[in-house]
């Protein structure tokens, strides 16, 4: 089994074809997911929905889905709560900009894919956004990790809302975004891989869209890492001269 993950394309439409063409170059696989935050941001969200569901993508949905969903919903969580009165006008702009067809292909993605290569719950790889639980609680790099971003530790293993978020779940992988930061983390029995991002880059600065192969062999799980080189430059113009609300917030990731 081969399966092919991204995430946070965030209205890209840039990033997203440059990550599309450059899967189709990859040969067979089994499926492609597109792991949530899909159009929010970006200089052109129907675009990006175009791209994903002609291109027979699968899907998940993120935290920025729900807010296109129910923008009079404000955030759970504390990060997107202080910048709400950003976000909301953004989110009645992306939902503007959609067709109904492309909000009901948003509309009907899931929480979750999953994908078993034997039929065992423990040898799958389940597919979300931020983590098997909620939309809202980031997955950090480990400690050391943690260590070279921020110089401490602000989720040990032990931390127990990474905790509650991860009991229970049965798989061996889970690939996820949300947090803009390439990394793999290992907690117990889970591999846990942030495939993200496809845009704005907020923490590496690396420009370059991303996405990653899964590829199940006899040694269970092997994890292959792509970046793609796209005109990013282009994607800052474009937000320039759009008429999406709060539009600096977001060129600031391209400058």
């Amino acid at each position: 089994m081969r399966v092919i993950v991204f995430s946070d394309i965030h209205g890209n439409p840039y990033a997203c074809k440059a990550v599309l063409q450059a899967i189709k170059k990859e040969g067979a696989v089994d499926a492609v997911v597109a792991a949530g935050d899909l159009c929010l941001g970006g200089s052109d969200p129907a675009a990006c929905v175009d791209m994903l569901a002609g291109g027979g993508i699968c899907g998940v949905f993120g935290n920025t889905e729900e807010y296109i969903y129910q923008p009079e919903e404000m955030p759970p969580d504390e990060l997107h709560r202080g910048m709400w009165e950003r976000i909301k006008p953004v989110a009645y702009w992306v939902r503007k900009t959609l067709s109904t067809n492309q909000m009901d292909w948003l509309q009907a993605l899931p929480f979750e894919q999953r994908f078993s290569p034997t039929g065992t719950a423990l040898d799958d790889m389940l597919v979300v956004h931020a983590n098997p639980k909620n939309n809202e609680l980031m997955i950090y790099p480990g400690p050391d990790g943690q260590r070279e971003l921020w110089e401490e530790v602000r989720q040990p293993d032990e931390d127990p809302e990474l905790g509650e978020v991860l009991n229970g779940v049965n798989c061996s992988k889970i690939a996820f975004g949300h947090f803009h930061y390439t990394h793999e983390r290992r907690l117990k029995d889970l591999h846990l891989v942030d495939v993200a991002p496809c845009s704005m880059p907020s923490i590496d600065r690396d420009p370059r869209a991303r996405y990653t192969i899964f590829t199940w062999g006899i040694d269970g799980w092997e994890v292959t890492r792509r970046w793609v080189e796209y005109d990013f430059f282009s994607e800052l113009k474009a937000l320039k001269t759009s008429d999406m609300p709060f539009r600096e917030d977001f060129m600031r990731y391209f400058d």
